[in-house]
Order: structure tokens, then C-alpha cells, then sequence
């Protein structure tokens, strides 16, 4: 596994919409859009506005139970995630409301919506992976009118912790104490469902509601886990600067998959993930 090569957030933007549509969407993405639909309360005529559209999975649904009285607008801050969303939405004859695919630097901690614009905002995974995720919910909150509704989703702690077990081991097997300092404090940071609903409630939202399922991802080997598009686009990277530098993190990488094949040889490697939905409305 090449470890130490570097892409450019262009780069990485165009491969991942190239490939999320068959890599990345049918075991992970689509999960979570599944539970905000199930969630959300959608009127036909009503003002939506999704923050992190990606390729527009979600945004064809929400716009197929919209009529011409509603309006959607999706955002998302990669170009080529709203040029896939765009093709989608316009192949669709099913959709009739109006939809507007934005493409906007600084979302999703800034969005392009009036205040009190919007009777519901969904977001799937991109408020919860923001930088900061209380300002992101803090600007959701502020388009949506009196009596709206904010719809999040997240991977909660607990998810990949198949994996985290293993290199965990390999960091302490190798005594590499401030590697497995700086992994406690990540696995620390992640957030769990009282974490995500605080965000809601921080921002002034009421009667919060959480909906949590698990599942599990198959990988039939290490090799096929780390090269992955879902991984290698995704925790890798941070999976990286925690294992350290070099020929240190190839080492790091390489025992650690020496493990997985070794705990799962001759069956799949399952990896969990701990998906969550939190809604409130604005009073």
C-alpha cells in the first residue's frame, strides 16, 4: 500500500465523485439517506435546502416528493460532486419541484440562504465531518424558518472500530506510546449520540430525536479494506498522520495488515459502522 502518496482536495474531490456512486454509496452513504428519509417530515410545497448534496443520491429523492410548489436547493462545496448532482436531477422526469445545485466554498459552515429560508435542511454526513460541527448546526439553524426542521446524519463512535482494535495492538506491540496517546485522544474527539444531539440543542433547537443503526461493511482482505475507495477517500488519511512519519507509518500499516489477515483469514473482514439521525425543530 502507498501510504505516503499526496493528492491535492481537487484531486481527491474529482476521483471521489467519479467513484461514489458504486463504491461508496450502496454500503455507507445511501445507509444514512435511507434513515433521513425515514425521518424527515416533508411537506410537497415545502422550502428545502440540503447542505452536502455529494452525487445527488439524496437530492433526487427529496425532490421526488416535493411538487411544483416546493423548492429544493442542494449545496455542496466540490464542483464535480454538483456537476454529477446536476446530470442526475436533470435526467429525472420524476422530480417536477424546482431544484438549484449550488456549488459554494465554505460549505457547510456558510450557506448562501436567507435567514428563516427554509421549512426543513438535511444534511447527510457533511454537518457531522465539518471542521466544526457546532457552527455548521448554529448555520443551519439560522436559514431555517420558525417550525422547521434540521435532519443529521452521522457515524457515530463505534464505527471502524474493527480496525482500531488491530492498530491499536500494532502501536502497542511496537511501544509507540505517543502514537497510542494520539489515538486515544482521536477516538476521544469522535462523537456519540448525546455529542450529536448537543449540537442540535446548542444551536436553540427543540424536541431533539435520535434514531441510531448498525451494520456491517465486508472486505475479503486487508489489501481490499485499505485500497477501498470509502477508506482510502475517507479516514485513511487521519488514519495516517496518527501511525506517524515515513518508514515509521509503513511500518505501522504494514503489521497492521499483517493482523487482519491474520485474526480474519478465511473470512471477511466485517467493519462496523454506528450510523445516526438526530432531528430538531426550530421554535
Amino acid at each position: 500500500m502507498e501510504t505516503g502518496t499526496r493528492v491535492t482536495p481537487a484531486e481527491k474531490q474529482a476521483r471521489l465523485a467519479r467513484l461514489y456512486d458504486d463504491e461508496i454509496l450502496p454500503a455507507y452513504a445511501a445507509r444514512f439517506a435511507s434513515m433521513i428519509l425515514r425521518a424527515v417530515d416533508l411537506r410537497p410545497a415545502a422550502r428545502v435546502v440540503e447542505v452536502g448534496c455529494a452525487t445527488g443520491h439524496l437530492t433526487q429523492a427529496l425532490a421526488r416528493r416535493l411538487d411544483l410548489g416546493g423548492h429544493l436547493t442542494a449545496l455542496d462545496e466540490a464542483p464535480a460532486f454538483v456537476a454529477e448532482a446536476r446530470a442526475k436531477i436533470e435526467a429525472d422526469t420524476t422530480a417536477h419541484a424546482p431544484v438549484a445545485l449550488l456549488a459554494r466554498p465554505g460549505v457547510p459552515g456558510s450557506l448562501p440562504v436567507d435567514d428563516d429560508g427554509a421549512d426543513l435542511v438535511v444534511s447527510n454526513l457533511v454537518i457531522a465531518n465539518a471542521v466544526d460541527p457546532r457552527a455548521a448546526v448554529h448555520e443551519a439553524a439560522r436559514v431555517l424558518a420558525p417550525g422547521g426542521q434540521l435532519v443529521v446524519s452521522a457515524a457515530l463512535r463505534g464505527t471502524w472500530t474493527e480496525f482500531y482494535d488491530l492498530f491499536r495492538d500494532v502501536l502497542r506491540e511496537g511501544g509507540k506510546d505517543a502514537n497510542l496517546a494520539a489515538l486515544d485522544r482521536h477516538l476521544g474527539a469522535l462523537p456519540d449520540g448525546a455529542a450529536v444531539a448537543g449540537w442540535l440543542e446548542g444551536a436553540g433547537l427543540a424536541k431533539i430525536a435520535i434514531t441510531v443503526e448498525r451494520w456491517e461493511i465486508l472486505f475479503k482482505s486487508a489489501r481490499e479494506f485499505f485500497f477501498a475507495p470509502l477508506i482510502e477517500l475517507g479516514p485513511l488519511t487521519g488514519w495516517k498522520e496518527l501511525s506517524g512519519r515515513g518508514e515509521e507509518m509503513q511500518d505501522v500499516f504494514f503489521f497492521t495488515k499483517e493482523a487482519i489477515d491474520t485474526y480474519f483469514k478465511g473470512r471477511a473482514f466485517a467493519i462496523t459502522v454506528v450510523g445516526a439521525i438526530v432531528k430538531g425543530w426550530k421554535q
